[in-house]
């Protein structure tokens, strides 16, 4: 990429699901700011209430930045303004709050996703 990416996070196209309340999307929406093969990747995502992500871990870190909602990630519950930052490999899920959650999810690269006691799947494609 050359010279400065900048754009609104409402803006971002959609890549995964769509908007809330905006057709049926069990599983939520993403939305990339970035490029999906070479990056950046900054993901705009929001699930739904109470939606449970077992445990796994991506081969690459992250930082997840909560704007609305919230989720409970390690036995405590955190909302809008927390920041989580894990090193690759690291093993987590979570539980989604019951007013769902929407968060932006920055990688350091094309992440592959791989829940606990299973093979790795397909790189991570939001």
């Amino acid at each position: 990429m050359s010279g400065p990416l900048i754009m609104h996070i409402d803006d971002a196209p959609w890549v995964r699901g769509g908007p809330r309340g905006q057709g049926d999307h069990p599983d939520g929406g993403g939305q990339l700011i970035g490029d999906l093969e070479q990056g950046p990747w900054v993901h705009v995502n929001w699930l739904p209430p109470n939606l449970v992500a077992p445990p796994h871990h991506h081969d690459h870190a992250e930082t997840m930045y909560i704007l609305e909602g919230g989720f409970e990630f390690d036995g405590q519950s955190y909302g809008p303004g927390t920041v989580i930052h894990l090193e690759a490999g690291t093993e987590y899920g979570f539980t989604v709050s019951p007013s769902g959650v929407r968060f932006l999810n920055i990688r350091t690269g094309k992440a592959r996703y791989t829940e606990s006691n299973s093979t790795p799947q397909d790189p991570y494609t939001p």
